[in-house]
């Protein structure tokens, strides 16, 4: 029961508040299908900044962002496969795994959506290479 109510506790980390509130979920199934909701909701968030991303850079940073983001991908899927170790075997562990996708998706499509909001002069930020 504790590891059940652990589990529950690093979902709603995991998640955020919003996303935590919004699962009504009751069973471990529920649970595993709001975070699984929560995966595809953040993935589809990062692919449309890194998609408003590719069509402001020009083309030498375009190829630089494309192997910056399939070197990134297999990162946070290893990173994730790590901390679902805790929960190997167990009916949480889809549930916590797809809890560390979804943060480490949000944290990159934060920074991806700061590339589209470059300070003037900023030689750094990448939605400043349009080349």
């Amino acid at each position: 029961m504790v590891r059940a109510c652990v589990a529950v506790a690093a979902f709603g980390l995991a998640l955020g508040s919003a996303a935590a509130a919004e699962c009504k979920g009751t069973t471990q199934a529920d649970l595993n299908a709001c975070a699984d909701a929560d995966l595809k909701r953040t993935d589809t968030a990062m692919n449309a900044a890194y998609g408003r991303l590719m069509k402001r850079i020009g083309p030498a940073a375009q190829q630089g962002l494309k192997e910056a983001q399939r070197a990134w991908l297999p990162y946070r899927d290893k990173t994730c496969d790590l901390e679902a170790l805790g929960a190997a075997g167990g009916s949480a562990q889809p549930m916590v795994r797809a809890g560390c996708l979804a943060a480490i998706t949000e944290e990159r499509t934060k920074r991806l959506s700061g590339y589209l909001a470059c300070q003037e002069g900023d030689l750094a930020c990448v939605g400043n290479l349009a080349e």
